[in-house]
């Protein structure tokens, strides 16, 4: 683990299936739902049962469901409001009509509907169970400041590379681009032009990394390159190809403890989770057909 983290590498976790979150479109669907339903809801006297916001076709829909589409909405950093709540209960309202029509039509005994419900009970059943392991033993201070310490020590003689990077999907055109740059062509510019990383836009920069968190293959290169030098070959790394440039080389300095203790306390919480899962994987007896 390391203070700084390379954003095209982080592990990103699948989000649970069973959560809302509203985009801009899906607000404005939402609202329009909300108001179609409150004219619909106003040409009934139908009471709604206790503990409930609606009714659909008899049917209530209770105030926790609400409560926990405002509480995934708010995890995402939309702030709670009357016109939310609006929009929510427009589309759980949609939804619930929606699911009923399915159920008539028997769509949810088809063979499809039945593996799609399995494999979505799955998915939240084991982020439910990962997010309770979690809560129930939480990464410490003293775990965070452990840890920081650690790696004050190990990188103290550490290095920090400033590299480019052009990345193309053959040899060929990795040696072409190279060729180019070597002629005079500013490396800047041939990786907007033919780069197939993201990092083209900003002329192939992939800021300052340490070594440890560069793909070890290229590591092995950067590590015996100088200041301005380019590698001398393309380095293929699965099914691409990389022609780096290393633009400077400093010091590694190790930042404060505030400042890196987030992204620490997120490290060791993944070690946890991988942990957890490693454990319950290999307790579990698992027999595969022939």
């Amino acid at each position: 683990m390391n203070f700084y983290m390379n954003l095209r590498s982080i592990y990103l976790l699948c989000a649970c299936a069973l959560t809302f979150g509203l985009t801009a479109q899906a607000q404005a669907q939402a609202q329009a739902q909300a108001q179609a339903q409150a004219q619909a809801q106003a040409q009934t006297t139908s009471k709604v049962p206790s503990g409930s916001f609606a009714a659909v076709n008899s049917v209530p829909l209770s105030n926790s469901l609400l409560e926990q589409v405002i509480k995934n909405n708010a995890a995402q950093g939309v702030k709670d409001s009357p016109e939310l709540r609006n929009m929510v209960r427009g589309e759980l309202i949609g939804r619930a009509a929606l699911s009923q029509e399915a159920v008539k039509l028997g769509l949810d005994k088809q063979d499809n509907s039945l593996t799609q419900m399995e494999l979505l009970k799955q998915n939240f059943l084991a982020e439910m169970l990962i997010a309770d392991h979690l809560t129930k033993n939480p990464v410490s201070e003293a775990a965070v400041r452990a840890d920081y310490d650690r790696q004050v020590v190990s990188l103290k003689d550490a290095k920090e590379y400033k590299i480019r990077g052009i990345v193309l999907a053959d040899e060929s055109a990795a040696k072409a681009a190279l060729a180019s740059v070597r002629k005079g062509e500013a490396f800047d510019k041939v990786a907007k032009e033919k780069s197939i990383d993201p990092s083209k836009t900003e002329g192939g920069d992939l800021g300052w990394l340490l070594a440890e968190q560069i793909n070890p293959l290229i590591a092995n290169v950067v590590v015996n390159l100088s200041k301005g030098a380019v590698v001398a070959a393309p380095i293929q790394v699965q099914n691409a190809w990389h022609i780096i440039k290393v633009d400077d080389i400093r010091n590694f300095v190790a930042p404060q403890f505030d400042d890196a203790k987030g992204q620490i306390r997120q490290a060791l919480q993944m070690r946890k989770r991988s942990e957890y899962v490693n454990q319950i994987m290999s307790a579990a007896k698992v027999q595969l057909a022939d």
